[in-house]
């Protein structure tokens, strides 16, 4: 499907639709969606609507595209950024209703594209781990965002290393994986404990959606850990 940009009336782009977005999703084109960001103001609203089927690859995608989006944004008005992580904190926090349980996903590909301007929300994008229907949302949103600085390292180790003992196997695969991304070398031996794990999770990779098993996971972070 052709991307129909063409200027408006007073030289304004015109307004890309919802399915035009799903259509350059669906093809992995985040950049094109990304550029038309800074003069789109109901892009990264439509973007956030489509965030919610974590069974669809999709929503994972358009997640991952809001962090390309903002950082596009955020050269000439980061101030519309700010406003969007404060609708995504609102989101997130009990008075909203229980609708936010993509943001620390979101706030997390903000954080990783433009630290910057938005790596002070990364210690608040932890805080919500305790929430069990955020935890591995969490864990992720920590691995994307790295190794922001040493301080920020320790203080994500010592609020998820624990749920390596997770019941849950989707947040034991997210915290084995996230603390392989941060480089909590310091925890390669408990991830170590779960290669042999063979609960079967779903895990979003380079654009798609993956089975795997916990103990895949675990063995990738140890050795990423080991080669540091």
């Amino acid at each position: 499907m052709r991307l129909r940009i063409h200027l408006l009336r007073y030289g304004r782009l015109a307004k890309i639709s919802k399915q035009e977005i799903k259509t350059l999703l669906k093809d992995k084109k985040y950049d094109e969606i990304a550029r038309l960001a800074p003069n789109d103001r109901q892009l990264l609203s439509s973007l956030i609507s489509m965030t919610y089927d974590k069974a669809d690859p999709i929503s994972w995608r358009a997640m991952e595209t809001i962090g390309y989006a903002t950082k596009e944004i955020s050269k000439q008005s980061p101030e519309i950024v700010t406003i969007t992580i404060g609708r995504l904190l609102w989101m997130i926090r009990d008075e909203s209703g229980g609708i936010g349980w993509s943001c620390p996903e979101i706030l997390g590909e903000i954080v990783r594209n433009t630290p910057a301007f938005y790596s002070h929300i990364a210690t608040i994008i932890v805080s919500f781990h305790e929430e069990v229907m955020l935890t591995a949302g969490v864990a992720r949103a920590i691995g994307r965002m790295g190794r922001l600085n040493n301080g920020f390292a320790e203080f994500a180790v010592s609020n998820i290393s624990q749920y390596l003992d997770s019941p849950d196997p989707v947040i034991r695969a997210y915290t084995a994986w996230a603390l392989g991304e941060i480089g909590a070398v310091e925890c390669v031996y408990e991830i170590e404990r779960l290669k042999d794990d063979s609960s079967r999770v779903v895990f979003y990779e380079e654009g798609e959606l993956i089975e795997k098993t916990v103990g895949e996971v675990a063995i990738h972070s140890v050795e990423k850990l080991k080669a540091l």
